[in-house]
């Protein structure tokens, strides 16, 4: 790991220096070469393929999960046909590294979904020495992780339909009903984050998005559950509380960029004729969140997510510090009490209180690279 930690300041000193007159194709190029050598190379702490991640406030710890791995991977799959050819057969190969681990990470009992962390034998909360040891933070299978496998592993499409009605068997009033969400959705029959039988059933705004792109572009039969998710989806954006109270309708992302960022990935991708009202008003809260004072990594994911609904934002200049841009970026939190938590107790989501930081520079590198991209088509 020490030849890549040489290499990054010298990269991000390249980065920062980049001329809007260069060919973003080259960028594209170098980010997609950055993000190679931080891929684990061999087996350690982390195995051969998995992309490093750290979590926490303060102290980080390394963490060996699969979500950003397979993020990684869904996210340069889905840019490859427009890079040069070397760095498509160059995104191959990552993405084959990455899909060598998802069966470390599948279900303790061997059905096909997956887990956040390693689970034979289980690995949750690796580098704690308290939490690590308390089976009641033995996280379930959860609908993200498994969504994301399910979009960058081709063997797995043959069970595309038994995940979709795996998914429908965990969704809310099938076996049990949601509290952690307002009183008007609790009669819905959304998708929710988890598959375990004894975790409550839990909304997620960011989540429920990666579950219909699963659906669309599998092209799957839609069902109560999908209308049900769409009519929840289009009822928080149309009122607002997908940002006003964004903490509370994603427990797991939390931020507004990273929701608009998930909706905008969504119907940029397909046209859902339920969301076609909801299109002139996420357009118009991304260019909104734009003028505020964002981060250096909200604005990429905003400025993609206006490029995705139709429109071309002012071109990003990278910023000097942008490697320590990077390092704070936090794109996932675990917050484990979320699906406990009641609507007039929402402000404790919102203090972050219960919530895990997640950190990962490659998956960073993967938006910028997305966003050179895009920018550029």
């Amino acid at each position: 790991m020490k030849r890549i930690y040489l290499f990054l300041p010298v990269f991000f000193c390249f980065l920062s220096g980049f001329g809007q007159n260069k060919n973003p194709l080259l960028l594209a190029d170098s980010l997609l070469q950055a993000i190679a050598k931080i891929q684990s190379s061999k087996n350690g702490f982390y195995n051969h393929g998995i992309f490093p991640s750290q979590r926490g406030k303060h102290k980080l710890k390394e963490d060996d999960n699969i979500f950003f791995t397979s993020l990684i991977a869904f996210t340069l799959q889905n840019k490859k046909k427009e890079l040069f050819a070397e760095s498509r057969q160059l995104v191959d190969s990552i993405c084959s590294n990455a899909v060598y681990n998802y069966s470390f990470y599948k279900n303790q009992k061997g059905m096909n979904t997956y887990n956040f962390w390693q689970t034979n034998p289980p690995k949750f909360f690796p580098n704690s020495t308290y939490l690590s040891r308390q089976g009641y933070f033995n996280i379930p299978d959860d609908a993200d992780c498994t969504t994301l496998i399910y979009l960058t592993d081709t063997t797995l499409r043959k069970n595309s339909l038994w995940l979709k009605d795996k998914l429908s068997q965990h969704a809310n009033l099938t076996t049990s009903k949601i509290k952690s969400t307002y009183h008007q959705y609790r009669n819905e029959r959304a998708y929710s984050t988890w598959f375990g039988k004894k975790m409550p059933i839990e909304f997620d705004i960011c989540v429920q998005t990666n579950i219909l792109y699963f659906v669309y572009e599998n092209k799957l039969k839609l069902n109560a559950n999908d209308s049900a998710t769409t009519a929840v989806i289009k009822s928080l954006i149309l009122s607002g509380k997908y940002l006003r109270n964004s903490y509370f309708v994603s427990p797991s992302y939390k931020k507004p960029a990273i929701v608009l960022y998930h909706l905008a990935r969504l119907l940029g991708e397909f046209k859902i004729p339920e969301l076609e009202d909801c299109r002139e008003r996420i357009k118009a809260d991304i260019k909104r969140e734009l003028r505020k004072k964002n981060t250096f990594m909200e604005s990429v994911i905003l400025s993609t997510a206006l490029i995705r609904m139709g429109e071309k934002p002012t071109p990003l200049v990278y910023p000097a510090n942008l490697e320590k841009e990077t390092q704070k970026f936090v794109f996932f939190e675990a917050d484990l009490f979320s699906p406990y938590a009641r609507p007039a107790l929402k402000f404790v989501s919102k203090s972050a209180i219960f919530a895990t930081p997640f950190h990962c520079k490659a998956y960073c590198l993967a938006l910028l690279l997305e966003y050179e991209i895009i920018m550029n088509k």
